[in-house]
Order: structure tokens, then C-alpha cells, then sequence
């Protein structure tokens, strides 16, 4: 973990419902590095996007730490947090602007904190067609498929040029042909720029591209073994238990 890009390191996070407490994570370990890809799966609620906000130092662990390019999250500044966000981890989500903001506008929005009017337009154009939405960019969100809204997403993300980016299950409500192309861009991301990608999703199958592959059940972390033998197309994940 100590020469990784992003580590975790026995992460562990609780919420209250009442007098309940609830544990999402516990001692979660994770370690990406540049240009690797990492899928991480698991049911709704499992505690996929409050890995995801740990990870880009929007929340904070109970018990744990978390590292990015060595430095703790813990002990930065709330500057240095800030400049963290802004130009090293790109945050990709499914919500879009609350305002009535063309796409090109929006994307370009985050890129205003360092840069002109005019560049951080040119650079949002770049984005757009990066992902092939440059068609999209006079559109509102609301005017937009699921897929588009998707794409738009990663846009938005890459925009600022980040080490590593963090997508929150970018394939939800899409078909099987948007969830390839979805894949296969953040796919090309990763070799052509070496960038690192955590994504999270609430299915195994759409994460079968990725480097690595984890399952998120019960608050931990669980890496795959092999099926048993002459069984290669199984994968097991020790302990973790399939609801019906």
C-alpha cells in the first residue's frame, strides 16, 4: 500500500438510525494504483458511495485512514482538502446540476476556482468530446437520457484532468449496449492516460472489465478467490452472502 496512488487502510464507518447504530464499513483495505482499474460490487445499502466519499475525503472514517499519494486525508488542511478535490480526484455521480445550466456550462463550472471563462469552456469542450457528448453541450440535463446523463457524468469528472477518479455505479438504468460503452470509456481512460478508476456497482457482471474486482458485504471489503477446480468461470468471495 505504500508506493499505491489511494489506499485504505482498515477503514471502518457507523451511522445511527435512532439507537441503532449501523456499521457500513469495517476495516476495509483498498489500494489503487495509477492506470488500474478497480470494480468494487455489492447490494443497495452495502456502503458503496459512502466508500467512494471516504476515498475523495468528503467524510471521514471512523477508525482508519486513508492515504493519497502517500499523505494521510487526516492531517491535511482544509485548503489542502479543497485543492485535493479540485485537481486530483474527480467525483463522478448520478445527480446532475440543481440549477438550469447548459452541459457545457456545467461541466465547466468547477474549472472557474483556476481558470478564466474562456479556458475552462475550451477545457469542458474537450470533455465533452472526449466522451462523445460535444452534441449535448447547449443541453439541459433534464433533457437527457439515462445514457447521456452517464456519459455527461464522466465528463463533468475528467474535466479537471484528475489522478484519480471515483464513479458512483455509472451504469444504473442503462441497457446492456450503454453499460459496454460505458465501460469500455472508462477502460480507454485508464490505458491512454493513466488514470486510476474506482467504480462501484450494484451488480458483478458490469465490473468483470475491470483490473481488480471486490465485493462490499457487511461493511468489509472481499477479494475473489478461484472456483474450485475445473470450475474457472466461478468466482468466490469468502463469506459474503447473496440475498434472495
Amino acid at each position: 500500500m505504500a508506493d499505491a496512488l489511494l489506499s485504505l487502510d482498515a477503514v471502518s464507518k457507523s451511522y445511527w438510525r435512532g439507537t441503532s447504530e449501523v456499521r457500513v464499513l469495517s476495516d476495509a483495505c483498498l489500494a489503487i494504483n495509477a492506470g488500474e482499474f478497480i470494480g468494487v460490487w455489492g447490494k443497495r445499502g452495502a456502503g458503496k458511495t459512502t466508500l467512494l466519499r471516504i476515498a475523495a475525503g468528503l467524510e471521514t472514517p471512523d477508525r482508519g485512514s486513508v492515504r493519497f499519494a502517500g499523505e494521510d486525508l487526516s492531517t491535511l488542511s482544509e485548503r489542502a482538502h479543497a485543492r485535493l478535490r479540485r485537481g486530483e480526484v474527480g467525483l463522478v455521480r448520478r445527480s446532475g446540476p440543481k440549477s438550469e445550466l447548459c452541459m457545457l456550462d456545467y461541466v465547466a463550472l468547477p474549472l472557474l476556482v483556476e481558470h478564466g471563462r474562456r479556458k475552462a469552456n475550451r477545457l469542458a469542450d474537450h470533455a465533452l468530446r472526449r466522451v462523445g457528448m460535444a452534441q449535448c453541450a447547449g443541453q439541459l440535463w433534464q433533457s437527457l437520457s439515462d445514457g447521456e446523463r452517464a456519459f455527461i457524468a464522466i465528463a463533468h469528472g475528467i474535466a479537471r484532468a484528475p489522478r484519480l477518479l471515483l464513479v458512483d455505479d455509472p451504469t444504473a438504468n442503462l441497457d446492456l449496449r450503454e453499460r459496454e460503452e460505458i465501460l469500455l470509456l472508462l477502460r480507454t481512460l485508464v490505458q491512454e492516460t493513466n488514470l486510476a478508476v474506482l467504480m462501484t456497482v450494484p451488480d458483478m457482471p458490469t465490473a468483470l472489465g475491470s483490473h481488480q474486482l471486490r465485493a462490499l458485504s457487511g461493511g468489509r471489503l472481499l477479494t475473489p478467490s478461484p472456483g474450485p477446480q475445473g470450475e474457472d468461470n466461478v468466482i468466490n468471495f469468502p463469506g459474503y452472502q447473496r440475498s434472495a
